[in-house]
């Protein structure tokens, strides 16, 4: 067996036994006991902390390919605020399919809350316009969102009385895979230091860190662990929870593999001639 055939059949192997062991812990059903970390605490508890007459933005910078981490993390907030009778308002200016993935999830558990649209929340839509828009928006809501994703005028909805500016936002929560938080803390906690917490991607986790060690955002959830955390401090076994042995059998199994691909390795180098050029 040649060197090529023998990678080709190893990165099968490999695929086939993280394939095996993932869908073992998906169909058998295991109890995941999760650690709640200081981030997500703090994310938990800067909801918790908004004023009755404030509004919360829930802005959903997410699309289909980071639902499995991005859903999780807005069911478990959204469900958050309607326990608490938080009014909020879904937005998202760089993913254009965010909002309405925020709309979803929000009629699918309204009903379990008595919850009902354009009174305990609302959908101002996808707005492009970047940075820009972000800044002049803080001025003026209404004016700059106008209407809302059925094309009501959001100044005739209950959930908007008394919104007018930033002022009257109590905190933004950015649920995203991007680096788009940079904007909330340069042109909102900046200029007006209203509250921001961070929900993000796994791989975008050491990015987010070092905003929050600087208290430019109060809380982060990472990946699907967070969206696991903010489950538990709920008390309630969502997605994220059912999820999570899954995801830690398939993090052991890689570093196990780590493990003998290097051990291997370290084996082959130690046999007589394995160090020893062609021809010699």
């Amino acid at each position: 067996m040649t060197q090529t055939t023998r990678q080709f059949w190893v990165r099968r192997i490999v695929w086939a036994v993280l394939i095996a062991i993932t869908g073992v812990f998906v169909i058998v059903k295991v109890n995941a006991t999760m650690y709640v970390s200081r981030p997500a605490l703090d994310f938990y508890r800067a909801v918790e902390a908004v004023p009755k007459d404030k509004i919360i933005v829930i802005s959903c910078e997410w699309e289909a390919g980071t639902r499995g981490e991005n859903g999780p993390q807005t069911e478990a907030l959204i469900r958050h605020c309607f326990e608490q009778d938080k009014r909020f308002a879904i937005f998202g200016w760089t993913y254009p399919p965010g909002p309405t993935f925020g709309q979803q999830i929000a009629e699918r558990l309204a009903p379990r809350y008595h919850k009902r649209y354009g009174r305990d929340w609302v959908n101002w839509g996808y707005k492009a316009g970047g940075a820009i828009f972000i800044r002049a928006w803080a001025k003026n809501i209404p004016g700059k969102i106008g209407r809302d994703i059925y094309g009501t005028p959001i100044t005739r909805l209950p959930a908007m009385q008394g919104i007018c500016t930033i002022r009257d936002v109590g905190l933004i929560a950015s649920i995203t895979p991007s680096a788009s938080v940079p904007v909330w803390i340069r042109y909102i906690y900046g200029f007006y230091r209203t509250k921001i917490v961070y929900a993000c991607t796994g791989v975008m986790a050491p990015e987010a860190f070092p905003y929050y060690d600087a208290h430019q955002v109060a809380g982060v959830l990472k990946g699907l662990t967070g969206a696991a955390e903010y489950e538990t401090l709920l008390r309630y076994r969502g997605d994220a929870m059912r999820r999570m042995p899954a995801q830690s059998a398939a993090h052991a199994a890689i570093i196990l593999l780590i493990v003998i691909g290097n051990v291997i390795y370290i084996y082959s180098r130690r046999r007589p001639g394995a160090g020893s050029p062609p021809g010699r």
